[in-house]
């Protein structure tokens, strides 16, 4: 199903999987914005986006001149709340 989420999607969930497998360890240096631009054949301003969101999610730390790098608290799983829709829709009248 991979194959409907937009691009920097993609991206983030490629960087996501290998922080949470333990693969990048915190302090660990994340694919530059060229070198995820050549992996997956995407534009830059795409490969900005991703790296942008995952900061803005905690996932990594960016320094200027330097690189993006995994944070130390990075989160390791996130809380998701199922709900059933029926209950939902009877909840809501």
């Amino acid at each position: 199903m991979s194959d409907v989420q937009p691009l920097y999607a993609r991206v983030k969930t490629h960087i996501v999987e290998n922080i949470r497998s333990g693969k990048w360890l915190p302090g660990a240096r994340v694919p530059s914005e060229n070198e995820l631009v050549e992996h997956f054949s995407i534009s830059r301003m795409t490969a900005n986006r991703a790296l942008r969101e995952l900061f803005d999610e905690g996932f990594v730390k960016r320094v200027p001149g330097v690189g993006t790098f995994v944070r130390d608290n990075a989160p390791r799983a996130s809380l998701l709340e199922l709900r059933d829709i029926a209950e939902e829709i009877t909840a809501r009248g």
